[in-house]
This record gives structure tokens, sequence and C-alpha cells, in this order.
């Protein structure tokens, strides 16, 4: 059997040493905080009485819906459309009737929405 010359073994060890190395971090949580609210996320406290969703979609544009069950049976629903903005911590929420949410906001390790202006409860993605 024929052994290898040391430059060659180091080359060779060097090379797979550098691909092995090679990782995805630039994956990790390269994306922007927009990015990241992009979709529907459903208040964690729903029931089949009461449900509060906030679609966040492209453009900046969005809308909430509420869902409340009466206990005569009927139900009161509303849907606010509005634009929205998030810098790194902070989400505004511009309403089309005119009121101005910004609250701070954070992606939680669960993948849950916290935004305590919005809501004390976190916000589940769908």
């Amino acid at each position: 059997m024929k052994l290898y010359s040391l430059p060659k073994v180091t080359f060779l060890f060097i090379a797979i040493s550098t691909l092995l190395s090679c990782n995805n971090d630039e994956k990790s949580n390269n994306t922007t905080p927009a990015a990241q609210l992009l979709g529907v996320w459903q208040s964690s406290n729903f029931s089949e009485m009461y449900d509060y969703k906030l679609y966040f979609n492209t453009k900046d544009e969005g809308y909430s819906t509420e869902y409340i069950a009466q206990p005569d049976g009927t139900a009161i629903s509303n849907l606010r459309p509005f634009s929205w903005s998030s810098s790194e911590t902070t989400l505004t929420i511009d309403y089309e009737d005119g009121a101005s949410d910004a609250t701070p906001f954070a992606i939680n390790a669960a993948g849950q929405l916290l935004a305590s202006g919005l809501s004390n409860l976190p916000f589940n993605k769908l």
C-alpha cells in the first residue's frame, strides 16, 4: 500500500475541514422584521366565542378581524384595514379610520408575535 505524501495529506485535510466547517449561518435569522410579519397571526386566546386575527400582506397593507359571539346566538364581527411598517423593534399600524398604533414587537423563540400595544397575549402564525 502506497502512503500519501505529507503535502497531499495536509492539503486534503484542510480542504475537507474547510468544506465541513461551512454551515447555514446566513440562513439562521437573516430575514427582515417586515418579512417575519408577513402572513396571518391569530390571538392565542381564540375560541369559538372569540377570535382576533392580524393579516400582514405585502405592499405594507393588511387588516385585522375580530369575532365575538353573543350569548343570544348572534355575533359581532369587524374587518379593519390598515397600512403597516416596522423597524427592528417597532411595529406601526395606521388604520383607515384614522387611528394609529406604534408598539414594540418581537418574535419569541416559539415563533409567536408579541406586540404589547395590540394585545397582552401572543399571536400564533397560521
